[in-house]
């Protein structure tokens, strides 16, 4: 027997359903990781690129804060592969971090002396999740369209 369209309808908006409901619920995650993360004000020594291969460039963000113990400084690495140095800057996450400005950076929950710079509220955090939300509206409008349009009681 073949089901009906009204039944594949329901199947779409359940499903649509689960897909919005879970995007919700993971978001969750990653959102209370972040309230529960210290900030520390931070001071960008320095962001260019560090060295360079074919293919490959390291950009090298350096950073330095205040503590009770007192002054701190670190250097962070992040490799961008790009085929070159234009493409390799404008693929960069922290290109935005101007070098003599004080940001606001996360650090790690569990270990408040590990800066996170590129941890927070942003695509690379929840970008997963928004598409998965969206996913499920579509699926659930596309199931709520076929619903409406299919008869209740095909003879």
């Amino acid at each position: 027997m073949k089901p009906s369209k009204r039944a594949i309808g329901k199947v779409f908006t359940y499903m649509g359903l689960f897909l919005t409901g879970m995007s919700l619920i993971a978001t969750m995650g990653p959102h209370l990781e972040l309230q529960r993360s210290p900030r520390v004000m931070a001071q960008v020594i320095g962001n260019d690129i560090g060295y360079q291969q074919p293919g490959m460039y390291a950009f090298r963000l350096q950073l330095k804060w205040t503590t009770p113990e007192g002054e701190q400084r670190t250097n962070i690495t992040t490799p961008v592969r790009a085929a070159s140095e234009a493409a390799a800057r404008d693929a960069y996450k922290g290109k935005h971090l101007l070098a003599g400005q004080t940001y606001e950076f996360y650090t790690d929950s569990q270990n408040p002396e590990r800066i996170q710079p590129f941890k927070g509220y942003n695509w690379t955090t929840f970008g997963k999740f928004l598409l998965i939300g969206i996913a499920g509206i579509v699926v659930f409008l596309t199931g709520m369209t076929i619903v409406r349009q299919a008869p209740k009681n095909p003879a």
